[in-house]
């Protein structure tokens, strides 16, 4: 079924974008609520808007394409070519994993539920298809784990203990600003029980344990987190983050703005790579469904390749190499790679980046876009062990029509089989 042309929630009244004036650039698109966007959400649930959306045709599409029974079965992985390229990935035996404390903290988490709560929220091994099950819509198609909405805040806080334990402080941070500003859109649109801090499922994968593979998913709107140990190796990935609005202008946590490295790093490496660089890195100027491919645009992912259902996705390398960048320009993709990866443990992540400036020659760059100071734009960093991208897409609750910089898609995964931990689960 071919993809709609839009989101199926626009009136003709819609601004393209917001007032370049603005003194906050969301403030001026906030729908109103009768708007189709939001009309009725302050009476729903997290199930029962989904069940609403499907009446829509655009949003019906989208809940169809992520139904679990579109998973792509086998897994093979994220890959350039179709085929997987073996021998990328050499995990340490002692790569300084923090799972000793992330199992206590799944232990006593396991200690405060009832035998119901313990049977929806365990899974069985971090290998099974079910691990894969992610989405980041606040659309919920496919029920299963715990809903933190739905559970006492003990619950909550023990799954919080998890991620705070598996993450850099600085990358929990980032996550459970990511979890804020859901909860402040919801506030935007008064839909709290449908966007909140909470509305996100926890699954566990397998026994915590020192010595075997096991982990767990955490995912919801604009937050999914897939984590797995073994031994004193961690995997992060694939992630999806990403906020609209952008920001927080009121209350208690007035002030905090999400993936500033990440947009404003990379507005900085384009301005200034050579004007020949420029070029070979953009693969479009325009940002659109006219402008693009059919398989390279959708309403809901517009320019993002790496999102949920596209585990097994073949995207060649396009763009600039990174070999090519003078030194600086290099630099700054480091520099936007630590960005990304900054959820990692201090430990964990030098043995990333390691690997990743080990194949900095085989790194590839491209641009969707313009490159003035308020322009949006989309770009990728692609190499054999590293896809990256951020894409500034049009309003889904908000009502802007064309791609705005206050709603951010960011997608991490690990090419060649090495989301979900697979590649190190079977490493030799």
């Amino acid at each position: 079924m071919a993809a709609p042309q839009t989101s199926g929630y626009l009136q003709s009244s819609d601004p393209t974008k917001p007032r370049s004036d603005a003194a906050v650039p969301f403030r001026d698109i906030v729908p109103s609520p009768d708007h189709p966007r939001i009309a009725g959400i302050a009476d729903h649930d997290a199930l029962s808007w989904c069940e609403s959306r499907r009446q829509i045709e655009a949003p019906a599409w989208l809940i169809n394409r992520l139904d679990a029974t579109n998973l792509e079965k086998p897994y093979v992985g994220f890959t350039s070519d179709g085929k997987v390229r073996e021998g990328l990935y050499r995990y340490a035996d002692d790569e300084g994993a923090p799972t000793e404390r992330v199992a206590n903290k799944a232990e006593v988490f396991l200690q405060l539920l009832d035998e119901e709560q313990k049977k929806a929220v365990q899974f069985g091994d971090v290998r099974d298809d079910e691990f894969r099950l992610w989405s980041n819509p606040e659309l919920y198609m496919n029920p299963g784990g715990l809903r933190l909405d739905t559970c006492r805040p003990e619950i909550q806080s023990a799954i919080h203990e998890i991620l705070k334990a598996s993450f850099s402080p600085q990358g929990y941070e980032k996550v459970l600003g990511c979890c804020l500003t859901n909860d402040f859109l919801g506030h935007l649109v008064n839909g709290k029980k449908v966007l909140n801090e909470h509305s996100y499922n926890f699954r566990l994968f397998g026994e915590p344990s020192l010595s075997s593979p096991w982990g767990y998913t955490f995912f919801g709107h604009h937050l999914c987190l897939a984590v797995v140990f073994d031994g004193k190796r961690m995997v992060i990935g694939p992630t999806f983050m990403g906020a609209e609005p952008d920001r927080i202008d009121e209350g208690p946590h007035a002030g905090l703005r999400l993936f500033r490295t990440e947009e404003l790093e990379s507005l900085k490496l384009m301005q200034n790579l050579p004007s020949e660089l420029q070029e070979k890195a953009t693969l479009s100027k325009g940002m659109d469904g006219k402008s693009l491919a059919a398989d390279r645009w959708n309403p809901f992912d517009e320019r993002h390749l790496g999102g949920a259902r596209q585990d097994n996705r073949v995207v060649p390398y396009e763009g600039c190499p990174v070999k090519k960048f003078p030194k600086e320009s290099q630099d700054q993709i480091i520099k936007l790679f630590l960005a990304f990866n900054e959820y990692y443990p201090e430990s964990v992540l030098q043995h990333r980046l390691a690997l990743f400036k080990k194949h900095l020659d085989e790194t590839f760059f491209s641009w969707i876009g313009e490159f003035g100071d308020e322009d949006p734009y989309y770009y990728r960093i692609h190499s054999p062990v590293a896809f990256m991208e951020l894409d500034f897409h049009c309003g889904i609750f908000l009502t802007n029509t064309t791609p705005a910089r206050c709603h951010i898609h960011t997608v991490n995964r690990l090419p060649n089989r090495a989301d979900y931990g697979r590649a190190l689960i079977e490493q030799a």
